[in-house]
């Protein structure tokens, strides 16, 4: 629907600016600075509303990743589901520490030396659990002392 109004508006400032040429740029012109910002406004949104349920409504629990073929890791784990909601998939920041051979937890003696946000694509009905198994790559990432990782649910989708 929004595209037939569009159209509609620019085949109107296309009739206009035959007539007058000033009038239907100006229009034109002040057109596209209106859809910018409401685009960059609704970017903003999307970043604010990562969570459209609760944030404690949804809980991950991850299991020690394992080595995999080449630099990978497989990690798993559960994501449990309490709100009204299905979800569709999740996001996750899994980020990898280099600690110090006698540290049991990550601390500022720590150097990140992996970083990324990986998409589960998975299905759990409202009120339920799942579990889940997938695989991550940090190139080149080698631990000089004991590698501690840490697991953020970041962002979920959902569906009614």
């Amino acid at each position: 629907m929004h595209y037939v109004a569009l159209a509609v508006v620019c085949a109107a400032l296309i009739f206009l600016s035959y007539h007058s040429p000033k009038v239907g740029f100006s229009l034109l012109g002040a057109l596209a600075v209106v859809l910018t910002a409401l685009y960059f406004l609704n970017l903003e949104e999307s970043e604010i509303s990562k969570f459209p349920v609760p944030k404690e409504s949804v809980a991950l629990s991850t299991n020690e990743p394992t080595v995999s073929y080449g630099d990978s890791w497989d990690y798993s784990g559960r994501v449990s589901n309490s709100s009204d909601k299905n979800i569709t998939d999740i996001q996750i920041r899994i980020t990898l520490y280099d600690c110090p051979t006698n540290s049991g937890e990550i601390s500022t003696d720590c150097v990140t030396i992996g970083d990324d946000v990986d998409y589960v694509a998975i299905n759990i009905p409202a009120r339920q659990a799942r579990d889940f198994k997938n695989n991550i790559s940090f190139r080149n990432a080698q631990a000089k002392g004991k590698a501690l990782w840490s697991f953020e649910l970041v962002g979920i989708r959902v569906t009614d």
